[in-house]
């Protein structure tokens, strides 16, 4: 996996904090469709340096993710020493096609900028359906998509990634148990390529019904 999957090392460290500062736009859009409330039990999935959750989730009731990288994972768990300190957030190694937690954990659960590297999505979903109680939202970022207009070969060549159209990840996400999905586009840019503009990033919204 790159190191954009899978920062790792100083130079990881380095790179996890660019991003996180190249993904500002991101990280307001997905707040934004995210909603995060104060009961909301929060879980992300590839958390990279942590910093959403510093800025976007601290103040919700439990906090907890989960990361590929155990280098993000010490990053992570670093900026935010006082949720974990106090007990209220963990951080997590592992891979979400096998989540660490119970069933209906969860009322909230984000991948920002991490769904394209995870090998075994619908496996993922249908374990994130799992730990969400019933009535709880995903929502998955993704800057790259099939349906802005670019040609993505290069991005999936350089950082091994794949790219999704809106039709295949309400597929899946239908397939993983999810029965309400909208999928929302928005703008922004991408400071680490160098000014790259993304036409029509997609955020993916799934909720869990209450049965």
């Amino acid at each position: 996996m790159s190191q954009f999957g899978k920062p790792t090392g100083f130079f990881g460290r380095i790179l996890a904090r660019g991003m996180a500062w190249g993904h500002k736009d991101f990280y307001k859009n997905t707040a934004k469709v995210l909603s995060l409330k104060d009961d909301d039990k929060y879980l992300e999935i590839g958390f990279g340096s942590g910093l959403f959750i510093k800025k976007y989730a601290s103040h919700v009731t439990r906090i907890a993710g989960l990361d590929y990288s155990e280098d993000m994972v010490n990053l992570a768990s670093d900026i935010n020493k006082d949720l974990v300190t106090s007990g209220k957030a963990e951080f997590k190694l592992g891979d979400a096609s096998s989540l660490p937690w119970k069933n209906d954990e969860f009322s909230a659960v984000v991948g920002i900028e991490t769904f394209f590297f995870w090998d075994e999505p619908v496996k993922s979903l249908k374990e994130i359906y799992r730990v969400l109680a019933p009535g709880g939202r995903l929502v998955i970022e993704m800057a790259f998509n099939k349906d802005d207009g670019l040609d993505h070969s290069k991005h999936v060549k350089q950082m091994n990634l794949k790219v999704y159209s809106a039709s295949e990840m309400t597929k899946m996400l239908n397939e993983a148990g999810f029965s309400e999905v909208i999928v929302i586009y928005f703008k922004g840019f991408w400071l680490p390529l160098k000014g790259h503009v993304v036409p029509k990033g997609m955020i993916v919204k799934g909720i869990k019904v209450k049965e």
